[in-house]
């Protein structure tokens, strides 16, 4: 895998380019591309220092007004240099480290699991509240909103909604967005507490990765904690770049 010319094409066409998902508006300002609603995320910005500088500036001045917490991820590659050292200065927070992963979907990724567990896709609005428990007991938030989020979507081709079940309870969930011409982006894989190191999570993004094959995408994209890094380079994920979560958080 070139990893040069997979990271400028995932910068180009996903970071540069994103889909609005449910609950979230894709908002282009001041030099900076954003994603806001349920949360606040800048997702691409202008590579020129003067311009970056003054963007962080203002992005912080805009959220802080409203009250609002505003993300801003910033990966190992990008430009300016100065970049962290001036969001540290605006008053964001670093997040601890993480790494963007990549696997070449022209590899097979398997995950078996015990005879018990079942990989569900949420399909009706019925499987969403144990999707959204699920996930709220694995990250220890509230993940009420994406009832609202998801029920009415839940046919859009570009977005998977998955469930595991041990013995007809969901206990583990995750996602997958699409859409890109290269990418499948993995987002929320997490496992209720009591059901770890059962082989839940390897099996979501396995069954993921079939997905994604399937619609024809050649790269699988996750960021991943220091918690899952391990478990995603046992199943062929290659660590791209290092990348840190800047956080302004709300008053």
């Amino acid at each position: 895998m070139d990893l040069g010319r997979v990271l400028s094409q995932y910068d180009s066409e996903v970071r540069a380019r994103p889909q609005a998902q449910p609950g979230v508006q894709i908002e282009r300002t001041g030099g900076v591309t954003r994603l806001t609603g349920h949360f606040n995320f800048i997702c691409w910005w202008d590579s020129a220092p003067a311009a970056a500088r003054a963007a962080v500036a203002s992005q912080a001045a805009y959220f802080r007004s409203r009250g609002d917490q505003l993300i801003w991820r910033v990966y190992q590659h990008d430009e300016p240099a100065g970049l962290g050292d001036w969001l540290a200065e605006a008053g964001f927070e670093p997040e601890p480290p993480g790494t963007l992963m990549i696997f070449d979907l022209a590899n097979q990724l398997t995950a078996p699991v015990a005879r018990e567990v079942e990989i569900r896709r949420v399909s009706t609005v019925a499987d969403l509240p144990g999707f959204i428990e699920a996930s709220g007991a694995a990250f220890g938030e509230d993940e009420s909103w994406r009832l609202a989020a998801y029920s009415s979507c839940l046919d859009d081709p570009n977005l998977a909604l998955y469930v595991a079940l041990v013995s007809g309870m969901a206990v583990a969930s995750a996602r997958l967005e699409m859409g890109w011409p290269n990418f499948g982006l993995l987002f929320g894989g997490g496992v209720s507490p009591s059901y770890r190191r059962q082989g839940l999570y390897r099996a979501l993004v396995a069954e993921r990765a079939k997905e994604a094959q399937r619609r024809g995408c050649r790269y699988l994209i996750s960021d991943a904690r220091e918690t899952s890094r391990p478990i995603l380079q046992n199943l062929g994920f290659i660590c791209a770049a290092g990348e840190t979560t800047w956080v302004l958080r709300s008053p």
